[in-house]
């Protein structure tokens, strides 16, 4: 268990002093970015099912 506890520590440790993060502007862009993105892709994908949607539609209304 104290084996536990030191890795926590150890791991505060690492994340205080040797990692460097961006800064809050630079996460602010690129989570504006990525949820651009998101929101693109998932219309284009609605957009492509909505097509396969009214094809199959059309097809199985020949029969």
């Amino acid at each position: 268990m104290s084996n536990f506890i030191q890795y926590i520590k150890d791991s505060f440790e690492e994340l205080n002093t040797n990692m460097t993060w961006v800064s809050r502007e630079e996460a602010q862009k690129s989570t504006a970015v990525v949820a651009a993105f998101t929101i693109i892709f998932a219309l284009v994908v609605a957009g492509i099912d909505k097509v396969f949607q009214l094809g199959l539609d059309n097809f199985f209304q020949m029969f």
